[in-house]
């Protein structure tokens, strides 16, 4: 955002339009497992919570166990430390939740961070290596960790990765670059699933209402970002996921659906 628009948004009337949370009216998740990394705020919570109303088993993984164990106390939820910066880690966490629930019908990556402080002249290779072993090398191997253990035990379920729209505009960041990333690996891991009957796909927000873009409760939503003048809210993310991870999305496979009002299709920045 240019100067002028920073001092428009800061002069602005805040303009609040109100998003619906859509509660479902069927358990259609009734007897699902699903694990969901990143799912401690934001998108991945929404999701989180959106699937347990619909009746699934939900566990959410991050890094934090404080936060973690805050967020069981207040949802309900359960909860499991997943660091993916570490991907020796992640047989040891199937075996945990497996252990614990029986099985992963769903696997929900939504962990991720931003590169931070640095333009492209300024990038060194920390920065750069942080955010592409999270955002592309962490998810990888998360997804290879999860597809064996569902190939291994005929589980016919569903993989989602939560991308970005950036994913789909000229990228110099890693950020940028991870998320171009995660669309070929998107397709890839689709076209190698498919024959065991476990379809891949993603999702690819444009800015979202959420902590990481530093949008708190009560904050207003107007953006400049968009044709709709709005950022999307992590409900709408829900919705577009349940549908995806669902029996009546196994016939969409490989993949990656933009809910960006435009971004990343036909309005590129």
């Amino acid at each position: 955002m240019g100067l002028k628009g920073k001092i428009k948004k800061l002069f602005a009337q805040k303009e609040y339009m109100p998003i619906f949370h859509p509660v479902s009216t069927s358990k259609e998740f009734e007897e699902k497992v699903v694990l969901i990394s990143g799912g401690s705020g934001g998108i991945g919570l929404a999701i989180a919570k959106s699937l347990q109303e619909a009746g699934a088993v939900v566990v959410i993984a991050g890094t934090n166990e404080n936060k973690l164990n805050k967020m069981n106390e207040e949802t309900n939820l359960e909860t499991i430390v997943m660091n993916y910066s570490k991907p020796e880690t992640f047989k040891s966490v199937i075996e945990k939740v497996t252990t614990k629930y029986g099985k992963i019908d769903i696997f929900i990556s939504s962990a991720g961070v931003q590169t931070e402080n640095v333009d492209f002249w300024t990038m060194n290779q920390k920065e750069y290596n942080r955010v592409m072993d999270i955002n592309l090398k962490g998810v990888f191997f998360a997804c290879q960790a999860v597809g064996k253990y569902m190939v291994d035990n005929n589980i016919k379920g569903s993989i989602l990765l939560i991308s970005s729209s950036r994913g789909s505009e000229p990228a110099w960041s890693p950020y940028g670059i991870s998320k171009w990333g995660l669309k070929g690996l998107t397709e890839g891991l689709a076209q190698i699933l498919i024959p065991y009957g476990i379809n891949v796909n993603s999702i690819a927000p444009g800015s979202t209402a959420t902590g990481l873009i530093g949008i708190k409760e009560g904050d207003s939503i107007t953006s400049e970002e968009n044709g709709m003048n709005r950022l999307v809210m992590p409900d709408e993310v829900a919705t577009l996921a349940k549908l995806l991870v669902s029996d009546s999305g196994k016939m969409i496979d490989g993949e990656v659906v933009h809910i960006a009002a435009g971004r990343g299709t036909f309005d590129i920045r």
